[in-house]
This record gives structure tokens, sequence and C-alpha cells, in this order.
């Protein structure tokens, strides 16, 4: 069933999205989280899984929603950048995720002290390009999101699922930035491995809108899976306000309004896509922005005035 570009809650405005920069603070340390400290909502196993060539390792927190299963298992959200994300994540959260229908969460994080592994979110969280060196403005590699994903869906799922009853009608894929860029791709060109897929501010400039040329083959697909797509970006990214200068060729590569234009593009298509711009958020501060939303929508929890998801 085709649904109209949807523009979420709160006052948010169709505007154009300017590309964003896709550096976080990596600066920022992995400290105590509310899986160390423990929770009287959730409990949490980890696991440790080496990537297929050997050069990453990832740190995965799976959260287990103490409330009993519904029948069909717990909705479950995927989380990218899963360091920083479980940073942000609070009892208080937990507490209002129990109150609804609570998911599992999982954290898709890198072994080491730091938030964001820049080097390995890198490569992993960005499609290969069609033509040129698979490098960002830093010269960090990329094109490794296929294999990352496969290795989501392949090897992490099935023990996801050994652990916890979970319900694919139900499951979500959330990423920011690079992360948001990995998303959007996940969503073009495989559609089928969630129901939901949440891209803040996705960086669309990467490889020169690489991803853009996973648009065509996905709208030229005989039948489309059930899925839903989100597309969120910050009033200042919009607005072209940043701390640091757009000065490779790369971050000015794809239209100012390309995150809307794709968006609209995508609607007038018929696929279930969302668009919203969340007021007085930058690209940083769009991680915890749209996380917390996104979870608490997941639970059927209406969201507070400011958490512009529903």
């Amino acid at each position: 069933m085709r649904r109209a570009l949807l523009i979420a809650v709160c006052g948010l405005a169709v505007l154009a999205a300017a590309p964003a920069l896709a550096q976080p603070a990596a600066a920022a340390r992995v400290d105590r989280t509310i899986a160390d400290v423990g929770s009287a909502f959730y409990r949490f196993e980890r696991l440790s899984v080496t990537s297929e060539d050997g050069a990453r390792v990832y740190r995965i927190w799976v959260a287990i929603p103490k409330k009993a299963a519904p029948a069909a298992g717990y909705p479950v959200a995927w989380l990218l950048d899963g360091d920083a994300a479980l940073a942000r994540i609070d009892e208080t959260l937990l507490a209002r995720l129990d109150a609804g229908d609570p998911p599992v969460i999982v954290t898709l994080g890198y072994q080491g002290d730091r938030q964001f592994d820049v080097l390995a979110r890198a490569f992993d969280y960005t499609p290969r390009p069609a033509e040129g060196p698979a490098l960002d403005p830093a010269g960090r590699p990329g094109g490794g999101a296929d294999a990352f994903l496969t290795l989501v869906q392949d090897r992490i799922a099935p023990e996801v699922a050994r652990r916890v009853a979970v319900d694919p009608a139900r499951s979500l894929i959330w990423g920011h930035s690079y992360g948001g860029l990995c998303v959007l791709h996940a969503a073009l060109t495989r559609p089928d491995a969630y129901h939901a897929f949440v891209a803040a501010s996705p960086s669309l400039w990467w490889g020169y809108g690489a991803v853009l040329n996973d648009v065509a083959p996905f709208l030229a697909r005989a039948s489309r899976p059930d899925m839903a797509l989100t597309l969120l970006v910050g009033e200042d990214e919009v607005r072209g306000r940043s701390s640091r200068p757009h000065v490779h060729p790369m971050w000015t590569s794809v239209p100012a309004g390309a995150t809307h234009d794709l968006a609209a593009r995508l609607a007038g298509a018929g696929v279930d896509v969302r668009y919203g711009q969340l007021p007085g958020q930058g690209h940083g501060a769009m991680l915890a922005a749209s996380l917390i939303p996104t979870l608490l929508s997941l639970a059927g929890v209406a969201p507070t005035p400011g958490e512009p998801l529903s």
C-alpha cells in the first residue's frame, strides 16, 4: 500500500538537506554503560565476532527485555556505531521502553577503547563506488558495506536469534552519518533484510554520491518487500551550519537538497518513506536525537515533544 511522503511530527519542515561531515567525535572513549551497570528492565549479553578478513573485531551487546516476549517474539533494533549508541541509552529510556512493547536492542560496535573506530566504520559503512578508489576525504579506505551487512545477516543475526526470540516482521536497523549511509544502502540493495530502515544524517556525498546509484535498480525491481524507510536530517545541517569547512569536492558532489529529493523520488514511486528535519540539531547531535525516538517508536511508546519520530 502506498503511503504519501510523511513529515514527522513536532513541527518538522520539508527542507533541502545539505551534505554533512561524517567525522564523529573520535576521541570519545568507551566508558561504563548501562550494560555494565545493569538494569531492572533488561539483561545484557555480549558477543565478539571477527570480520571475514580478520581485520576488525566487533563488540556486540544484546539487550534483552525482562518482560515476557510476545508470541511472535520481540521487536528488534540493530544499531550501528553500537558503542556510541549504547552510551546514550540509560535506565530512564529502558523504563520507557518497558512500559510499551520493549525491543531487543543489538548494538554493533568495535573492540577498543573508543566509541567510534573511525577506520573500521569508514570501511564497513560505505558502499563500493562504481569506479575510482574507495577512499573518503581523509584517505580512509571504504567499500566494505556489503561484506559487513552480509556478516550481520549471516553470522550475527542467527546467533542473536539463538539467544532470544525476535520477530522479523518488526525488525529495524538504525545508523547515523556513515552509519546512515550504510542503512540507506541496505534499504536499497537488500530491502527484505529488515522491516524498517532509519538513516539519520546519511552521508550521501560519500564516493561522490555512490549510494544514489542504488536507486534506479531498487525502483526497477519487479516487486518490493513490505519495508519502511525513514530519512532524517538536522536543521543546522540543512542550513549549512558546521564548525568545519566543506573544502573537499566529495562533500559538495551531490545537490544541496539530495536527502529530501531522494525521499520525494522514492515516495513518488510508491515507497513507504518518511523525511524529517529535526529543529536545532547539528550533525553530531543527530545521533541521539534520532536514536531515542526511533527506539520509543519501535516499542510503541509515543515520543515526548522534541522527539520527532512517530
